[in-house]
């Protein structure tokens, strides 16, 4: 379908605003993570997450080689700033608690924040390195070529309201993914990621028409992005501990004082506790918000 013309109201026209805005975040967002600009790496990965949200929600609308190729590639990218952000959250967590508790003791601060923001120091280094090599500027050379001609089929010749069914079968995941969730770690990932995609997709659709993915869409954003955000913390917390007991042995046999740490580690079991509690309010949300937006789709 390169080189058609599309109604203002088709399908067509809100996939290539919808992918264009995708991936001109994704470019524009690189330079800033590469120099280690304030929150640019987070900046950035959430870019690449966006875009490759996008992407899988739109199968059958977009080629599928041409899209899992771009999601593959960015995928590896998305890991390597992964790698990176996730030391820098550590350190954000780790300090966080300290001043929330007010704790003063320099060996606990040494084990907990100093060297994680050496390790980030050094990951960032790497993400810079990989950033200059060939398969990185040919990774967004791709990129900009797909976003300024998007390979789409002709499934995307229906009308733009054709795709209210993507926004409900995204919302749809989230809820299914609840229902499936054990409250395991891995169950819990599980939802976290549904969640996040929705609101990827629903902010996509209603940045790019609003006339006809209205208020109902940043309902559904909303939703979704309340489910990623509790669990987010919920990871964040549960991760800490884990970097807290280990500290904490090592403090222990260094013979350091460790009550600091039991404080730490209570804490963030408390915080976990709650992030967890508020997941099935979150969950009824994207229900009520996945109904808003079918019933808005009868009306029209």
């Amino acid at each position: 379908m390169h080189g058609t013309s599309e109604s203002p109201s088709s399908a067509e026209r809100v996939i290539r605003s919808a992918v264009h805005a995708a991936a001109e975040l994704l470019l524009r967002t690189e330079a800033a993570a590469i120099a280690d600009a304030p929150d640019g790496v987070h900046q950035h990965r959430t870019a690449v997450r966006r875009l490759r949200s996008l992407l899988a929600a739109l199968r059958g609308y977009v080629d599928d080689s041409a899209a899992d190729r771009l999601r593959v590639q960015f995928a590896e990218w998305g890991t390597q700033l992964g790698v990176v952000r996730d030391i820098e959250v550590r350190a954000e967590v780790a300090e966080s608690a300290i001043e929330d508790i007010g704790i003063e003791d320099e060996d606990l601060t040494h084990r907990i924040v100093d060297k994680e923001r050496r390790a980030y120091a050094r990951a960032h280094a790497r993400l810079r390195e990989l950033s200059d090599e060939p398969r990185s500027r040919a990774r967004l050379a791709e990129l900009a070529s797909f976003a300024a001609d998007p390979p789409l089929t002709v499934k995307a010749r229906a009308g733009a309201g054709a795709l209210r069914r993507v926004a409900r079968r995204e919302a749809g995941r989230v809820w299914a993914a609840g229902e499936r969730s054990d409250g395991s770690v891995d169950a819990l990932h599980e939802v976290r990621k549904a969640g996040r995609r929705l609101r990827y997709v629903a902010e996509a659709l209603h940045e790019a028409a609003p006339e006809t993915f209205g208020a109902a869409y940043e309902q559904l954003a909303s939703a979704g992005e309340e489910v990623h955000d509790l669990l987010g913390d919920h990871r964040d917390e549960l991760i800490f501990i884990e970097r807290l007991e280990l500290a904490r042995a090592k403090a222990g046999r260094a013979g350091e004082r460790v009550d600091a740490y039991d404080q730490l580690i209570a804490r963030s079991m408390r915080r976990a506790g709650d992030s967890s509690a508020g997941l099935d309010d979150a969950l009824d949300r994207v229900r009520r918000a996945r109904r808003a937006v079918r019933r808005r789709g009868r009306r029209l």
